[in-house]
């Protein structure tokens, strides 16, 4: 007999089917000279700190830092069943296939079942590889076998990845949680995570707009900017009247002209990131929730390959089979037919942006199989065709020309002044048009103020009247909250974050996670309090804010765990060894506990386990006073009848003069009782400073203006505006 050993039983019972092996058992599939069962996900995981001791049993910073140097494994309750039907087939056979997912959290599911099940016999381990669960690449993989040890480095990668979040998240979430007295959840990729969306909340929070002004100037049908040193901003308002009324009317001459034929190069196949990029931006899908789609299309209809893949590209070996997968798209997707009719009449471009076996590692690009042809829109539900469509698309699009057109750049002078318009002239729309033919708007988030208008009928030195000077009003913007689209690219991109050149360097490519573990964090983030999804958007909760500024700035920065992942890369590549970096991480794990464990924050507090900022101390009772959604409070308003202080964000006294109370504003009053703001604006539109006082006698907060004094002043009035 031959063991075959999957990930799911779905899949099981396709190999099965294949194998002929359909006589069904307790736990497995049974027929032909083979047996065929599966894992269901993790059978096997890391055993909990109590494990290694009763000492560890209760959560005490004494006992840490737990360092295990030989990791004990457990079977939970719920999978033991399955893991002894697994163990005794691994036990009765001698050779055994390895047909888990073909990645690195695929080979440690089957390693850590297969070295908890044998003995010192000699076993046959042959590994199945497939990016695609179609009949035929299946009969292909087990044509093929690979012999299991050829990916013993992956599974040290994988068992690497293991341990050392075992000990960042079992020792460091330990030590905090006792600290502070709440549960917080620290891991190696979910905190540093969790800084990007809360410094994005931090950068719009205080974010100050500015007002600005452009000058429009409307030259016959022509639009142009008005530009001063390599800015067409306005200052004020005045400026800008004074700047209209001096030129319109006037002539202007066109002093350059230059038109530059460009291309914009047609989008690459989609990796497992670029995916679920495109469906949150599309259709709002999570990144968990693209995944689940992708892996059903994989898995249970057939029609995808491996999703949860990095690359890009296909390789070399794939080259031949293309014509005939796009004539099998054609037969399954009328409406992409003419395209790909197109295509195939004109000749495939397989150049390096397509075929690039240097860019492929464990899995190529995620493409459709050779099953489409049999594909029927009425079979999958709507969120499944969304995904397929997205693929059947991009595979077009990649094969397509490139978008070209000619750029034209005008500037026209008027007296001394400079006016600037750009123009656009489409040539080829190439890939563009299939995208927006068969998906509609490119980018439903992308601002289409782009200008398109024509100039290739202008001529140098052509006089053209200034009929109309327009001002226009705008405010500088913040920064835009993270949707899951954008947090997967900056989590992606986390080497951009990194200062050092050389580290910078080394983790190209590299980042936050990977692809298949990205959309896990985001919901883990979710789950435990941190962030909240407002529709599409991602915010930090006051619990994951507060959190933050607890741990050290070595576990919330993008450089350690970016660099985590690459040295386990290198471990997969045999250009690092497995324990050389568990001692860096057990060396690193020590240090962070010694440094953390006798300081707490003093501005925290936890109340019912939920994490408390201390703004300041009640004015009335002494006690603390924290922030709530609408106001600054004192803590012992329930059980202290005689204080009843709060500080109401939106004051009635504050916003008669367009002021809410900020967080620092409140700890301000607490500390000194007044705050200083500058550039304030009355009614008759004069710029004062004003020093707010804050009275606490009687039941009521009250508060009283003052002018502050200006910087050749020794008084001031108290008189408001």
């Amino acid at each position: 007999m031959t063991l075959v050993i999957t990930e799911k039983p779905s899949v099981a019972r396709d190999i099965a089917r294949i194998l002929k092996a359909i006589g069904k058992r307790d736990g497995y599939l049974e027929g032909n000279g083979y047996q065929v069962t599966w894992c269901v996900g993790h059978l096997v995981q890391l055993a909990p700190p109590e494990s290694y001791g009763k000492e560890y049993k209760r959560w005490r910073i004494e006992t840490l830092p737990i360092l295990p140097q030989n990791f004990k494994k457990e079977i939970p309750p719920q999978t033991q069943k399955q893991f002894a039907i697994v163990s005794h087939l691994i036990k009765q056979n001698d050779t055994i296939i390895c047909a888990t997912d073909a990645g690195r959290e695929g080979q440690l599911i089957f390693e850590y079942v297969y070295r908890m099940s044998t003995t010192d016999e000699a076993k046959t381990v042959k590994r199945l590889w497939i990016s695609s669960m179609t009949d035929e690449a299946i009969k292909d993989g087990l044509k093929h076998l690979k012999n299991n040890e050829m990916y013993e480095r992956l599974y040290q990668s994988a068992r690497c990845r293991s341990e050392a979040d075992w000990l960042v998240g079992m020792n460091f979430t330990r030590l905090f949680s006792v600290k502070y007295n709440a549960k917080l959840t620290v891991g190696r990729v979910q905190t540093p995570t969790l800084a990007l969306i809360v410094e994005r909340q931090q950068a719009i929070d205080h974010f100050v707009s500015t007002p600005y002004f452009q000058l429009q100037g409307l030259f016959g049908q022509i639009k142009a900017l008005w530009s001063k040193d390599d800015s067409n901003r306005v200052n004020t308002r005045q400026e800008a009247e004074a700047i209209q009324k001096r030129l319109t009317g006037k002539i202007g001459i066109v002093s350059k002209l230059t038109c530059t034929r460009k291309n914009e190069e047609r989008p690459l196949l989609y990796d497992l990131t670029e995916l679920q990029r495109e469906a949150n931006r599309r259709f709002g899908y999570t990144a968990q929730e693209t995944l689940s789609i992708a892996q059903s299309l994989y898995e249970t209809h057939k029609l995808l390959t491996y999703p949860r893949t990095d690359s890009r590209y296909l390789s070399n070996d794939m080259k031949s089979h293309i014509p005939a997968l796009l004539k099998k798209m054609a037969a399954a997707y009328p409406e992409g037919e003419p395209f790909i009719t197109q295509l195939l009449q004109k000749g495939l471009n397989l150049d390096k942006r397509i075929i690039n076996d240097s860019k492929v590692s464990d899995h190529h690009a995620i493409i459709v199989t050779d099953r489409i042809h049999m594909y029927q829109p009425t079979t999958l539900s709507q969120r499944e065709n969304h995904i397929l469509q997205l693929v059947l698309v991009r595979i077009i699009t990649a094969l397509s020309g490139k978008k070209i057109f000619d750029e034209t750049k005008l500037e026209i002078t008027v007296g001394d002044d400079l006016f600037k318009a750009t123009g656009k002239k489409i040539i080829d729309e190439g890939w563009a048009l299939v995208e927006r033919t068969l998906l509609g708007k490119g980018n439903p988030e992308e601002d289409d103020s782009e200008d398109e208008q024509l100039l290739d009928e202008i001529k140098p030195q052509q006089q053209l009247p200034l009929d109309e000077l327009v001002i226009i009003e705008k405010k500088t913007t913040p920064p835009k909250p993270y949707t899951e689209a954008t947090l997967l690219t900056a989590m992606e991109k986390a080497s951009r974050e990194i200062d050092d050149k050389e580290l910078k360097d080394s983790l190209k490519g590299k980042g936050l996670g990977t692809p298949a573990t990205r959309a896990s964090i985001i919901e883990r983030l979710i789950a435990v309090g941190y962030v909240e999804r407002q529709k599409k958007n991602l915010l930090p909760t006051k619990q994951g804010i507060i959190f933050l500024q607890l741990v050290p700035d070595s576990i919330k920065a993008p450089e350690l765990t970016a660099q985590w992942e690459k040295r386990l890369t290198d471990i997969c590549d045999g250009k690092d060894d497995a324990d050389a970096f568990m001692a860096d991480i057990r060396q690193y794990v020590a240090a962070i506990v010694s440094e953390n464990c006798k300081t707490t924050a003093a501005s925290v507090v936890s109340r019912g386990g939920v994490l408390k900022e201390i703004i300041g101390k009640c004015p009335k009772c002494g006690k603390n006073v924290f922030e709530s959604d609408k106001s600054f409070y004192c803590e012992g308003f329930k059980d202290d009848p005689k204080c009843s202080f709060s500080l109401w964000k939106n004051n009635k006294y504050f916003a008669a003069r367009g002021l809410t109370i900020t967080k620092e504003m409140a700890q301000q009053f607490l500390q000194t009782g007044k705050v200083q703001i500058n550039g304030l604006r009355s009614k008759a539109n004069n710029v004062y400073n004003g020093i707010f006082y804050m009275e606490t006698a009687g039941q009521f907060v009250s508060f009283h203006m003052e002018f502050a004094p200006k910087k050749s002043e020794d008084s001031s009035s108290s008189n408001q505006p």
